[in-house]
């Protein structure tokens, strides 16, 4: 009888051992297929801006506003405000502060649209990688990174829409817990490192 117990605890034992080992094969293959996957995924991540298009606009007096990804209409109405600053400058009644003020808001708006500049283009190259990502490896991402892992991937796109499309603030530019981009891709990051283990 003693025997037959021990027999059937032993039995019990290299079962669990076996169902151990075949949930870490497992948990290793969907290592392996999620590494490169999730590494591709972070570096496009990391090729958005931080920054809105309406946070660069938002120290221009009477400055436009972003939405719809309409880059080229807000570079156009800066330019019109540039020439509109030029023609001021050649009243004659006005005196040093003024010229001086034209003079600022015209530095200002040339500094916004260098850094426009620089914001359109890494959205343009985010958007087009990630496009390339979801035409490509999607399908591998869908069918092994956790739920956690695709639910913090879609709070990301939504930010990514609020931000490019609606023309929202990203909240406060410069403070990682308060910029939303920042929040949202670091939660997707953090979400992606313990769903492969690396915390």
């Amino acid at each position: 009888m003693l025997e037959k117990f021990l027999g059937f605890i032993t039995q019990i034992g290299s079962r669990k051992i076996k169902q151990s080992e075949l949930r870490q094969k497992e948990y290793q293959a969907k290592r392996e297929n999620l590494i490169e996957i999730y590494r591709n995924l972070i570096s496009i991540v990391n090729l958005f801006p931080n920054e809105s298009p309406n946070d660069i606009i938002q120290n221009i007096k009477y400055g436009p506003n972003y939405s719809l990804e309409k880059y080229d209409a807000i570079f156009r109405s800066l330019d019109y405000k540039i020439e509109d600053y030029e023609k001021q400058k050649k009243f004659s009644n006005l005196d040093y502060e003024e010229k001086n003020n034209i003079e600022i808001e015209i530095s200002n708006i040339k500094y916004a649209k260098e850094k426009l500049a620089v914001n359109r283009k890494s959205y343009h190259k985010a958007v087009k990688e990630y496009s390339s990502f979801t035409n490509s490896d999607k399908a591998l991402f869908d069918l092994y990174a956790s739920q956690e892992v695709r639910n913090y991937l879609v709070s990301f796109e939504v930010v990514i829409d609020n931000v490019f499309i609606s023309g929202m603030s990203v909240e406060d530019f410069n403070d990682p817990f308060k910029n939303i981009i920042k929040i949202s891709r670091s939660e997707l990051i953090n979400a992606m490192r313990k769903d492969i283990g690396i915390i």
